[in-house]
């Protein structure tokens, strides 16, 4: 008798769908939706999505263009103060006006030579391959473009060495930038109306401040990589990410290391949400991380997926997406085998879960990922032949 409800126990519990291994999600195909040549970022405003990249002529000047969703182009705007100006990130308030952050060179003689000079990397990790700046780059600045492409304003923060905006982020309270300024991390936040707080050095030049997130209040979580100690915080890797909270008055507030031992870590990108992704570098193992955080930083569920390193994240509703240049086949995931680096878009639930998983063999790395509940999730990709393109992931 007991052999017997033995069986039958073992019966039900090998049957029960509660213990069934998760069916694997088959890839569906990124849509193509337009070119987009020498886009350097992209955003959404509405129903229009928003691209910026960088013109050499005379002078350089900034291109800022509006596509539809369906890729039908709705203006071209370009911004050409007779100096010199780059921008390198963009974001988009909540009244959907487009803010550009980057560099600007004072007026200066037609005859001046133009040098280029790289932000230093002496630990050769995988976010450091920054642009070139200008040493005469030296002015901080913000442009203000309204949903139809109107520049309403510029604001200029003028430095005494070049600096590098690697990225913003715009609320109800005012916008906020951090970047490199002669390779020291730094935060700098100004009002709506254009008045410029407190410039924040944020560690040495061991330390890369690369993504951010506004509070409502003015404070500021700044997200990165460090090889120093940070706020009394030891490293523990040979770098690790960090999160660092700035309070509205510019005083670090908190910081919590990402660290693996001998690796290392960045956090590259992040939602508002508090959703981050960045790497894991052990050995010549690369992986890109997911991550959902607290208000105090402690993480409610993290994913990691082998990689090349560059990766986004945006989250709409409860669903989070996350784009990285895959290398590689995906556990959960069929259909997926990559020959060389490719684009993948994966998407989870609130708690982690993988929920799907979309890719282009004719996309490789990915430069931006934008979502809405009304109009999906878009992004902007390199491509094999090194165009740019904006797709689209159909969740349908």
């Amino acid at each position: 008798m007991k052999k017997f409800l033995l069986l039958v126990l073992t019966i039900v519990i090998s049957t029960d769908p509660a213990f069934a291994a998760p069916k694997p999600l088959q890839v569906k195909k990124i849509e193509i939706v337009a070119s987009a040549p020498n886009a350097e970022g992209m955003v959404m405003s509405g129903k229009n999505l928003i691209t910026f990249s960088n013109n050499v002529a005379s002078n350089s000047n900034i291109v800022v263009s509006a596509v539809d969703t369906n890729g039908i182009s709705q203006w071209i705007r370009t911004i050409d103060s007779g100096s010199d100006e780059i921008a390198t990130v963009a974001t988009v308030d909540s009244l959907g006006n487009i803010w550009l952050g980057g560099s600007s060179a004072p007026a200066i003689s037609s005859d001046s030579p133009t040098v280029v000079t790289g932000i230093e990397n002496p630990d050769g990790v995988i976010q450091e391959q920054l642009p070139k700046i200008r040493p005469d780059m030296t002015q901080l600045s913000l442009w203000k473009i309204s949903p139809s492409g109107e520049l309403l304003a510029t604001y200029i923060s003028p430095q005494e060495s070049p600096g590098l905006v690697n990225a913003i982020s715009a609320n109800s309270s005012g916008v906020s930038i951090v970047g490199q300024l002669g390779n020291r991390p730094f935060l700098l936040s100004v009002s709506t109306l254009g008045v410029f707080g407190k410039l924040i050095f944020l560690g040495s030049e061991k330390t890369q401040a690369n993504t951010l997130v506004r509070g409502a209040d003015g404070s500021v979580n700044v997200f990165g990589s460090s090889a120093e100690k940070l706020a009394g915080k030891n490293l523990v890797g040979k770098r690790d990410g960090f999160l660092m909270k700035v309070s509205k008055s510019g005083s670090i507030a908190s910081v919590v290391r990402s660290s693996a031992p001998k690796a290392n870590r960045s956090w590259l990108a992040a939602d508002p949400t508090l959703t981050l992704t960045g790497f894991v570098k052990s050995g010549k193992v690369v992986e890109t991380a997911f991550t959902k955080f607290n208000s105090t930083f402690v993480p409610t569920w993290t994913v990691r997926f082998p990689s090349l390193g560059i990766s986004y994240v945006s989250v709409s509703g409860n669903t989070t997406y996350g784009a990285l240049n895959s290398n590689s086949a995906i556990k959960g995931l069929t259909g997926w085998r990559p020959n060389a680096s490719s684009l993948l878009v994966l998407s989870f639930d609130s708690k982690g879960v993988l929920t799907g998983g979309f890719g282009s063999f004719e996309l490789t790395t990915p430069i931006a990922l934008v979502s809405s509940r009304e109009s999906g999730v878009f992004g902007l990709a390199a491509a094999t032949d090194k165009s740019v393109s904006i797709f689209r992931v159909s969740t349908r």
